[in-house]
């Protein structure tokens, strides 16, 4: 397993403690001592293969292939937990742990093959069983698991907006974060703006896991059977929201992904794929929930900026120095305030 390189932040104290031999010994004992415990044993040197400051992977050869070792920032540490009790509910559809720390946030599991290819992203079928596969993961948690995160619901996202930006304003003129008075009109208009697009939700669905970050390279390409069967993982940024938001933040990674946007019909298509588990699951009508759909769809970004803010409190300077353009993003795109795809 190649490692990939470290990133701008690699001088901060979380890659530096993450590539530690102190660090990577603890690990190691830790992996094959769980490991044991089922039969298991390490057949080789285990390699760091990405190092963030908001997370680490390290991957492990192991007789009868490779294990994998994830650790989060303290911000996003109720991954492991959550991905427990996810396997407990949903165990065909996101990865198995084979061991858990919670305390300390460690998680450790099998490999489960590869993810979603660009080829597969472009293909519509695709596209559609993965989709009707994420509303059915989520049917079938909805209501049955208490994550421990951040509520977001929709309509207080304004509110949160103008938080953020009021607290940025207020940093010192040297913060990385520090944004000036233009932005912070900017987003009174804004947030004036996602007021107005969130009010028309029914409340049919109720606040619930919003994965917020389910894209290609996090859903495994699952052929055992014979058939795509998508397998999520990575959860670190959940947030207990609205999670008619998790669909359209994964249209926009097909978007970007394709580099070509979907035209109305596949949309159309893969909306109403996805709303059809959720009107069996729930009795509702799908015209009601496909406008809570259209209401959700401006929230994107406002969802990652208020996930990414968790692990700020846990950055050092050079971190936030180095990461600062991650959350600023998100703000950015957050302000937009252009025309909803599905009102044209």
């Amino acid at each position: 397993m190649t490692p990939r390189p470290l990133g701008p932040d690699a001088a901060g104290r979380w890659v530096r403690w993450w590539t530690s031999v102190e660090w990577e010994q603890g690990v190691d004992e830790w992996v094959e001592r769980r490991l044991g415990e089922v039969g298991r044993r390490v057949v080789g040197a285990g390699v760091t293969y990405r190092a963030r400051f908001w997370s680490v992977v390290r991957c492990y050869p192991v007789d009868g292939g490779l294990v994998w070792f994830k650790e989060n920032n303290p911000g996003h540490q109720f991954e492991a937990g959550l991905v427990a009790e996810l396997a407990r509910l949903v165990p065909d559809d996101v990865v198995v742990p084979i061991a858990v720390d919670r305390r300390r946030g460690w998680l450790l599991t099998e490999d489960c093959g590869t993810t979603l290819s660009h080829a597969e992203v472009a293909d519509q079928a695709t596209r559609l069983v993965v989709v009707r596969a994420l509303a059915r993961l989520q049917c079938a948690v909805l209501g049955k698991v208490a994550p421990g995160v951040i509520e977001l619901a929709p309509d207080t996202a304004g509110d949160r907006v103008r938080e953020v930006v009021r607290e940025w304003a207020e940093l010192p003129a040297e913060h990385p974060l520090r944004i000036g008075p233009e932005v912070v009109a900017r987003a009174e208009v804004a947030a004036d703006a996602l007021d107005r697009r969130t009010a028309d939700r029914s409340g049919t669905v109720p606040l619930d896991l919003e994965f917020n970050d389910v894209y290609p390279a996090n859903i495994f390409a699952d052929r055992s059977t014979g058939v795509l069967r998508p397998r999520f993982f990575d959860f670190g940024n959940t947030l207990r929201a609205h999670p008619f938001v998790t669909l359209h933040g994964f249209l926009d990674s097909v978007v970007d992904w394709t580099r070509r946007p979907l035209s109305d019909n596949h949309r159309e298509e893969l909306y109403a794929a996805y709303l059809a588990p959720w009107s069996n699951h729930l009795g509702a009508d799908p015209a009601v929930l496909r406008q809570d759909l259209y209401a959700a769809e401006p929230l994107v970004d406002v969802h990652r900026l208020i996930s990414w803010r968790r692990l700020i409190p846990h950055a050092d300077p050079t971190e936030l120095r180095t990461r600062a353009n991650i959350p600023r993003g998100y703000l950015t795109a957050a302000l937009q305030t252009q025309k909803p795809r599905s009102a044209s």
